[in-house]
Parts: structure tokens; sequence; C-alpha cells
């Protein structure tokens, strides 16, 4: 299945400034697949050593050095280097004393491609017990399936290409919309998009969705060993039924303290199970600067885990699309949440901020701040197809903006709105983006 992150690993791999590439994400979201299918259309010699089965003797050997591994490398392989060749250390976490060793295939061999992935790379790095290459290697930040990869995977390309170039033509529309409806169920993570292209049914969909669950559950004791995997998983099970609301660390979890349940969901967001959207005050770039960490909102790594957790089926998701939704349109939120936390390509990690005034008279909330050459851009998203904007008002109002971007389910147009705030009457340019056409946003 094409993915957009293999024209980064073509560009990496012919770069003559190239160090080894570390690829970070969560479990299931297609990182080896990624490799494996890079390596075949490019026709490289691929040489994968999956470190969750067997492990490299000469990493904790005494009198360590590059070129023991790499003999040991291709003695196991049965394989020998060359310039199209290409080592792959996938579950680089089980052994991660290699962590440390990359810096030398980049100071010694430099001429050798190097591909490391991990599910728990964050976690294994934040245990302070192994140092890390800073300068010597370079990551990419994948995620799961994008709907554009999808509308590829089901052989819509060309309903891909139509969405991209912002085609408002009824049919167009009614297409992607039936589609999204279906990347609504279905998600991105690659193995539940597989099962629907090979069974061309959405029925054994749900099945793949609970196991990669229970996949991620049984990952849990990993964490941190101090804590019980029965604690964290009924941490995310509640953070669930949270989604896109101000984190309020009783709500989740009433029997424990604060910190204890904060510790926890920091865990699941170092997994990239969780994605957290953090309150920026958006007066200036960069948003991180004005950024508070201790107001954030969660969103799930994927839409399609999510509707499997809250157990939605076709039925409440068609509702959905009818505007008869029960969510409170979390579901299109969350659909636009995994598409902007990667907008920005994978060389950047994931990242989200909103805007939230809860004092005062004028309470507002932005659903999202979009930040792209040094401006900013309020993003408002309605499950509905229409929608106050009070709050979007109130922001121009304080921010001095003309520009904000409403994403629903209408065509894309443009619009010029206004609203009367005290004796004031403030205007603003209005994009009206439909939700399938959420990855040309940058475009506007």
């Amino acid at each position: 299945m094409k993915r957009i992150a293999e024209k980064h690993l073509q560009h990496w791999f012919n770069s003559p400034n190239r160090m080894p590439l570390i690829i970070r994400g969560a479990r299931q979201v297609g990182k080896s697949t990624l490799v494996k299918l890079f390596c075949e259309n490019q026709k490289l010699d691929l040489i994968e050593i999956n470190l969750e089965k067997e492990k490299l003797k000469s990493i904790t050997d005494d009198g360590f050095s590059i070129q023991n591994v790499l003999d040991e490398i291709q003695l196991k392989s049965k394989k020998i280097l060359s310039s199209r060749s290409v080592i792959f250390f996938d579950e680089i976490q089980e052994q991660p004393k290699l962590l440390s060793a990359l810096r030398y295939f980049f100071e010694e061999h430099p001429e050798i491609a190097i591909i490391s992935a991990g599910s728990l790379l964050e976690i294994t790095l934040k245990s302070g017990q192994y140092s890390f290459p800073v300068g010597r290697v370079e990551f990419y930040h994948l995620g799961p399936m994008t709907f554009t990869e999808y509308l590829w995977a089901t052989d819509n390309n060309f309903l891909a290409d139509k969405i991209s170039t912002l085609d408002s033509t009824e049919t167009v529309h009614q297409l992607a919309k039936k589609e999204l409806r279906n990347f609504y169920y279905i998600g991105g993570m690659p193995k539940a998009i597989k099962t629907y292209t090979e069974n061309k049914s959405l029925v054994p969909v749900r099945h793949i969705q609970e196991q990669i669950i229970q996949t991620y559950m049984a990952d849990f004791s990993k964490y941190n060993p101090r804590i019980q995997a029965e604690r964290i998983q009924r941490i995310f099970a509640a953070t669930i039924t949270q989604l896109g609301k101000k984190i309020i660390y009783q709500r989740i979890d009433s029997h424990s303290q604060a910190r204890d349940t904060r510790r926890i969901i920091e865990l699941l967001i170092d997994a990239r199970v969780l994605i957290p959207s953090y309150h920026s005050d958006g007066n200036n770039v960069p948003l991180i600067g004005e950024s508070d960490f201790t107001i954030q909102k969660l969103y799930c790594l994927d839409i399609g885990l999510v509707n499997c957790l809250m157990k939605l089926d076709l039925e409440t998701i068609d509702l959905e699309f009818e505007n008869h939704f029960n969510t409170k349109g979390i579901i299109a939120e969350q659909f636009v949440a995994q598409h902007l936390a990667y907008i920005h390509g994978g060389t950047a990690a994931p990242e989200l901020f909103y805007w939230l005034r809860d004092k005062g008279s004028q309470k507002g909330e932005i659903d999202f701040l979009l930040q792209e050459n040094n401006q900013i851009t309020p993003i408002e998203v309605k499950s509905t197809k229409a929608g106050h904007l009070k709050s979007l008002f109130y922001f121009i109002k304080e921010k001095n903006k003309s520009n904000a971007v409403r994403i629903s389910l209408n065509k894309f147009s443009t619009e010029e709105i206004h609203h009367k705030i005290g004796y004031q009457i403030f205007k603003a340019t209005l994009v009206n983006l439909p939700l399938y056409a959420i990855e040309s946003i940058l475009k506007l």
C-alpha cells in the first residue's frame, strides 16, 4: 500500500549527508511495511534484523566495534553489504544499547544505509539508561494512513486527485463523503485497510481493530514496571470518553491523585497511543512558545480505533453524516486531529494546539490553531453543516485576525463573515473546507 512517507525515504537514501534514520511511531502504523515497500520499489537489498526475535551478540561483547556488528549481520543474513543495501533494525527498543551505537555507523561507515524503528522508543529514551546520539541520526515520525492513502489503497486515485485540487462539483462531493464514511469506520491502521481491500467488506475490520487494541494493552506492562497494567488500561479506557475535552484528571480517575493519572497519560502519549493538544495564547509564532502544557485536550491515535473502543457501528456513523449525532461531534474532530498532527510531514514530531478562554464574559474555544509560514490560522470543526462561530469572532477580535477556516461537510468555498461584539462589527474571510480535504489545508 502506497505511503506518502516513501518520498521522504527516497530523498533520505539519495542524500549525500545521509545519517542513520529512526522511524518513530505507535505499534501497527506500518513502520516495518513502509521500509519493506520502499526497498522493494527502489530495488534495494533489504537486510532486516528483528530484535524481538533475535539479538545481536556483538553489541554487548567486550571490545565492541562496528566492524564486528557488520560482520555478524552479514553472517546472519548470508548477504554481503553493498551500496544498494539497507540494514533495518526493527523493534530497536528491544536492544536499546544499539541506539547509542548508531552514531558509530555514521562516523565510521556513513556509506552504509541504516534504518531503525521501534514502537516504544520514547519510553525507552526517557528511562535515562541510554545516551542518545544527538546530531548523528535523523528521525521520521509515522502516523496511521491518511485519508488520501486510504483512497490510493482502495483504487480511488482519481478521486484523491480531485479532492487535492479542491474540486467542488457535486459528483466529487458525494463520492468523497461516501468514502469518508467508510474511513470513519475503518480508520487509518494499515492492517484494517488491507483487510477491507482484500475482503471488500467492512465486517471483518472490527475484529482487526480489536486485535490492535489488545496488542496495545499487552504493551501496557512494558511502560513502567512500577505501575499496574490494569491501571493504565483503566485510564486509557476512561480517556477515550473524554476526547476533545479539557483534561480534568478527577473525571478520568476519581480514585487516584492527579499526578498519578497525569503520569499514566504521559506514558500513553509517549507510546503515541494518545495525541495531546495544548492550549496556546496564539498571539505569535511559534505556538509552542505561548503554550500552557497544564491545559490540554487529548485525541486517540486513530479514528477507527476510537469507533471500536466506543462500540460505534456504521448506523451511528450514518447518523453523524445526517447531523443526528450523539457523539457531540468528536468523531469529526478526531478525524481532523489525526491529520493535523502530521500535516507538516514526518520530519516534525506530531503536535496540536488549540485556544481556550474559560474565564470572563466572553468565553470561547477554538478547536485547532495552525501555524504555517509565520501565520496562525484558527480552525473550527463542525460535524453539522452549520453551527455558530461566536468563539471564532472572539479570537478574531482579540488577535486581530482576518482569516479563518471552518471544516465541515460543506463543499469548498470562501465567504465574508461578520459579527457584532459590543458596539463593533468584526469581519473576516472564512474558508469552508470539506472534512475529506483536510490534507489540502496548507494549500490555502
